[in-house]
């Protein structure tokens, strides 16, 4: 088979069709099976890795962008993970009719009286105008729903501590000098709850005492309502571990007054050797400190709740 004939100078993939006929590309050249048919409308190259999870969903958001309508934008999951936004891994994937997992269509969204966009690989969806707030991404340019409204769309697809997990990241401040600011403020969220009436509406108002602005990922979140949920006093987030002004560490969960602190432990803890050694030194340092820490892992925190509520008590009680 002869080579396929280059793309035309500044033409990049993803592309519209119509804007490959403006660089002067014929319909056999689009036709060629070095491109791919992401969308109706729109080439692209064949990618090699497993059509799921986040990096397929910003992916395939891209390639769609290339058809949008001017009404149209990214909303709910999608969106989510547009702003980095953290979601449980099964909410990434949809289910076919044989149980298998398979990508999750784009959430496409219009404002009432608009109609949705019915394709292959979307999910349309219509908003009403006064719970609609859309932004321009920074990084990608796309249209898609602010972090805010965001929150309140997710409150028919997550579970409570999900939720608040998404509520969370959303208004996380920055605590080290690198951390991003805020993609939302908590006044942010209290008027996306307060926009009007919505599906979901009695999940978000039992999630939004629940969301703090010091938490760094979802374990610590759902950590941190563990202790909600053992009926124990709530524990300060990150708290900021100190050497005159510098800042030496922030403690996933600590009660300052008993110098005791939770940290979670995540899977790449153990992965990674230099995180490791950093972890030990650290732990040594608090140590010397006075602190005592509770290391919870993966297991403690979803499998063994039971167990890791009685050591949030007992080391509660020997520092009383």
């Amino acid at each position: 088979m002869p080579q396929a004939t280059p793309l035309p100078d500044g033409l990049v993939p993803p592309f519209s069709v119509a804007t490959a006929r403006h660089f002067g590309m014929s319909d056999s050249r689009l036709r060629r099976k070095d491109l791919s048919r992401p969308f109706h409308g729109v080439r692209s190259v064949d990618h090699v890795e497993a059509d799921d999870g986040e990096e397929s969903i910003v992916r395939r958001a891209i390639e769609y962008s290339r058809r949008m309508r001017e009404e149209e934008f990214f909303s709910h999951v999608t969106a989510a993970v547009l702003w980095g936004l953290p979601l449980p891994p099964q909410s990434l994937l949809a289910r076919s009719r044989g149980d298998a997992a398979m990508a999750r269509p784009l959430d496409v969204a219009v404002r009432l009286p608009a109609r949705a966009g019915r394709a292959r690989g979307i999910r349309g969806r219509s908003i009403s105008p006064h719970l609609a707030e859309v932004s321009i991404h920074p990084l990608t340019g796309l249209r898609v729903s602010t972090p805010a409204a965001v929150w309140a769309e997710l409150a028919t697809e997550l579970a409570l501590e999900d939720l608040v997990a998404v509520g969370d990241a959303a208004v996380r401040e920055p605590m080290w000098e690198t951390d991003a600011a805020a993609l939302a403020s908590v006044a942010d969220l209290d008027r996306a709850l307060g926009a009007g009436r919505r599906l979901g509406v009695d999940r978000l108002r039992a999630a939004r005492p629940l969301v703090r602005t010091r938490s760094r990922s979802r374990p610590e979140t759902h950590l941190r309502l563990a202790f909600v949920e053992a009926g124990v006093l709530e524990p300060e987030c990150n708290w900021p571990v100190l050497d005159g002004d510098r800042l030496l560490a922030l403690l996933d969960l600590a009660y300052p007054g008993a110098g005791v602190c939770f940290e979670y432990e995540g899977e790449h803890h153990l992965r990674d050797p230099e995180q490791w050694a950093r972890d030990i030194r650290r732990h040594e340092m608090l140590v010397e400190r006075g602190w005592r820490i509770v290391r919870v892992t993966k297991d403690d925190l979803y499998r063994h709740r039971e167990e890791l509520f009685t050591r949030i008590r007992l080391a509660l009680a020997a520092r009383d």
